[in-house]
């Protein structure tokens, strides 16, 4: 059963951490591990508030004991987007999907991560080229409304010039 865990734990896509009703990390995946920045033997026995920038870092374990009390889940089996923080303080988004389960009497939250910085990045990046889009394509209707005036003005300008060449 261990054995078949730590398979799962070294080969798991996303970043998948198990903690304990305290918030203690009790498993650490390889993808964690290169999410992260931390090895599992540093954070195993850890909070996993030190994975959190603020606010959460210090309300998290607030979180888990309502939760308890409560039994009323607000992200356990809903999913969302948090800010993570890597070993080197470094925040980053990510998509993060809750499970629970009681086994012996003992809550575990087993957490999935999937870093979002490079979807936010190709996000950001397509709002800056809309933006150029729009840009040009305003300065493409100014031309067009130059030239149209210009032929509209070139007209009369002509026919009077013509006149007065006629008239001499």
């Amino acid at each position: 059963r261990e054995a078949h865990l730590q398979s799962i734990l070294d080969t798991v896509p996303d970043a998948m951490i198990v903690i304990d009703k305290t918030g203690v990390i009790q498993s650490f995946s390889a993808a964690a591990e290169a999410l992260f920045g931390w090895t599992p033997a540093e954070v195993i026995g850890r909070n996993v508030s030190c994975l959190m920038p603020q606010p959460d870092h210090s309300a998290h374990d607030g979180y888990i004991a309502r939760y308890l009390k409560t039994g009323q889940p607000r992200i356990i089996g809903v999913g969302r987007t948090v800010l993570c923080q890597r070993r080197d303080g470094g925040a980053f988004p990510a998509e993060l999907s809750v499970g629970e389960v009681v086994s012996g009497g003992h809550h575990f939250f087993t957490g999935f991560l999937r870093d979002l910085s490079e979807r936010e990045e190709a996000s950001r990046r397509l709002q800056l080229i809309q933006a150029e889009l729009l840009h040009v394509s305003r300065l493409s209707a100014m031309g067009e409304m130059a030239a149209a005036l210009a032929h509209e003005l070139n007209q009369p300008l002509s026919a009077i010039t013509n006149f007065l060449s006629g008239s001499q």
